[in-house]
């Protein structure tokens, strides 16, 4: 039997970004072996500035990885106070101001845009309820969605199923 092996990108803004998107791809059964992470440098300015950036050359990188092998970019960036749409909005604006072509379909380029911040996407897989202007604390450690059952376990559920992420986590990966 062959193992077929995917390379997978990630670039987020910061490390509660980071182990939020282990934690998912672990659940959904992938080997975070194979995952580069890219996180905006801390004390260098604004981080969603930087991974809208540095989207441009991970996608040109995308592409020519994908030719030789299996890949993936996957890209987590807040709203903050801007809409899910704006924040993909932005991205095709630095593409298009660079001379790179944004996502095409058939890429396997996701961008999640959790409003307002990750810490929402956490409280709310924890089973709290949550609303889109409220900022929610920072976890202290990643003792989020270690559980078995509750919103997340149903999340990945329902997503091996194959209705897709947008259905999960109301429309915030795009």
């Amino acid at each position: 039997m062959t193992i077929r092996r995917v390379r997978i990108v990630l670039l987020c803004e910061d490390s509660q970004q980071e182990a939020f998107t282990r934690r998912f791809l672990e659940g959904m059964g992938w080997n975070t072996r194979v995952l580069r992470v890219l996180k905006s440098p801390s004390g260098s300015g604004s981080a969603e500035q930087w991974v809208r950036e540095t989207f441009t050359d991970e996608i040109k990188a995308y592409r020519q990885r994908v030719a030789k092998a299996a890949s993936a970019l996957i890209v987590m960036i807040d709203a903050d106070s801007n809409s899910v749409r704006e924040r993909i909005n932005e991205f095709e604006y630095t593409c298009n101001s660079h001379g790179t072509p944004f996502r095409a379909d058939g890429e396997a380029v996701a961008i999640g845009v959790p409003k307002r911040n990750i810490e929402t996407w956490i409280h709310y897989l924890n089973g709290n309820p949550v609303d889109e202007q409220s900022d929610y604390p920072r976890l202290d450690r990643e003792l989020f969605l270690q559980t078995s059952s509750g919103p997340f376990s149903t999340a990945m559920q329902i997503n091996r199923i194959g209705t897709g992420c947008s259905a999960v986590i109301g429309g915030g990966l795009c």
